[in-house]
């Protein structure tokens, strides 16, 4: 499974800018040609996710996304905010034992 930025890069709506669409065509080729099969990974500090470090044809700057906002505490403060609505969101799937909350983000 593979998860793609659509939206925005380098900030909030009015800061930021949308993800370059060749950017969106060139990760969606890569994955779906297998070309991600074996590269380098990051793992998402606060999300835990896998990260391709490189992939062709996509500016590298694009796969860390705090590295676009001009304000890296900017960033930091959002995504700690964002992980706080996954978290609550899934306190809903933990009454039966389920194991869904554990997959969420980290911080």
């Amino acid at each position: 499974m593979w998860l793609v930025n659509t939206g925005w890069t380098g900030g909030p709506f009015g800061e930021g800018s949308r993800m370059p669409i060749a950017a969106t065509r060139a990760l969606l080729r890569a994955a779906l040609d297998g070309d991600l099969d074996g590269v380098e990974y990051r793992t998402d500090e606060v999300f835990g996710f896998e990260v391709p470090v490189a992939v062709p044809e996509v500016d590298s700057k694009l796969l860390d996304p705090r590295s676009t906002w001009a304000d890296p505490d900017a960033y930091d403060r959002k995504a700690a905010e964002l992980a706080g609505m996954f978290r609550s969101n899934f306190e809903k799937f933990t009454a039966d034992g389920s194991t869904l909350a554990a997959a969420g983000p980290r911080l």
